[in-house]
């Protein structure tokens, strides 16, 4: 789930381009991309995960979530380190109350099986040595709604709270394995979006700090294959089409910025929301998903690939309504 739906809702239940892209012929590193696929091409509707070669070919279902309210269904997909499985989250309302769970999957499809009890489990990221999976434990009260950062070990059992305070968001795993990103947000936030900030940690939970001197604005980190950089998605920029309506949630954008807090980079200029960056395994590229909330806006999210250092951005494919890509390590088929 991005993080953007998750602070739409309430922090209790949700903490819980434009036309014209050339449509990507080549093959812009290895392995193969995840992600959800919101089938009726708006936020909100059922979604299932899917993978594809970065050239677009070879689609792949891989999850069908057994749901009969074609609402919430899989998403927030992320690679184990060997590219045979994925753990992901499956969010099944009932009667109006997101319920999610984390799952495992084969990443060739099959049987899911529950691998956290929830009820409010989400966002998950594997670690480089495959032995813990991080992910958000959203905790709902009327006083004091918090989500801490979790662990589990990879048979989803010994549950240890990892950091606390707050809403904690998006971790994601250094490829040392040493370093967890984050995004955190005060509770109560008039904008969360706009005020989330990006925090580091070590890997047991110590040492946490800002990332930089200056605090930096975003949700979504990722981590470049040699450690030395973050992806993140901000929406300090402001950079959406119109809307009719209050509630519309902000378009993002895409930014990097050094380990170290240094040379922050604006990546992305559309006016489509751009989200949630993922690295391909040699570093070179970065996929992501770009559209808009609203059909009277434009398109609904495509998966784009571009430049990690900036560029332009080629459409993968010519299917719609893509939530959390996530490239896989590789060498994956």
């Amino acid at each position: 789930m991005s993080a953007k739906p998750v602070l739409v809702l309430s922090v209790a239940a949700a903490v819980l381009v434009a036309g014209g892209a050339r449509v990507a012929t080549g093959a812009p590193g290895q392995g193969r991309i995840a992600f959800a696929r919101d089938l009726g091409g708006l936020s909100g509707d059922l979604t299932s995960l899917y993978t594809v070669r970065p050239d677009g070919t070879g689609m792949r279902r891989v999850t069908a979530p057994p749901t009969l309210q074609a609402l919430g269904g899989d998403s927030g997909p992320t690679w184990s380190p060997n590219g045979l499985r994925l753990v992901f989250e499956r969010n099944l309302p009932y009667w109006g109350t997101d319920r999610i769970k984390l799952m495992t999957v084969s990443s060739r499809g099959g049987v899911a099986r529950q691998f956290t009890s929830g009820p409010f489990d989400a966002m998950p990221s594997w670690s480089p040595d495959g032995r813990r999976i991080a992910f958000t434990r959203i905790v709902p009260s009327l006083v004091s709604p918090s989500a801490p950062l979790f662990t589990v070990d990879r048979s989803g059992r010994h549950a240890a709270r990892l950091v606390g305070g707050d809403v904690n968001l998006t971790a994601a795993w250094s490829p040392d394995g040493k370093t967890i990103a984050f995004s955190r947000v005060a509770a109560g936030a008039d904008e969360p979006l706009a005020e989330a900030t990006l925090f580091l940690a070590n890997a047991d939970g110590s040492n946490l700090r800002q990332l930089g001197n200056e605090p930096v604005h975003g949700v979504s980190p990722s981590w470049s294959p040699d450690g030395k950089r973050l992806a993140f998605v901000s929406f300090a920029d402001e950079n959406a089409p119109p809307c009719p309506a209050n509630s519309c949630p902000p378009s993002g954008e895409l930014y990097v910025i050094g380990s170290d807090g240094s040379g922050l980079t604006r990546l992305t200029r559309s006016r489509a929301d751009d989200e949630h960056p993922t690295w391909s395994p040699a570093g070179t590229r970065l996929a992501f998903a770009s559209g808009f909330s609203l059909r009277s806006q434009g398109h609904a999210p495509w998966l784009m690939t571009m430049p990690a250092r900036g560029g332009k951005a080629v459409r993968i494919g010519r299917f719609s309504g893509v939530v959390d890509p996530a490239w896989s390590p590789a060498g994956v088929r």
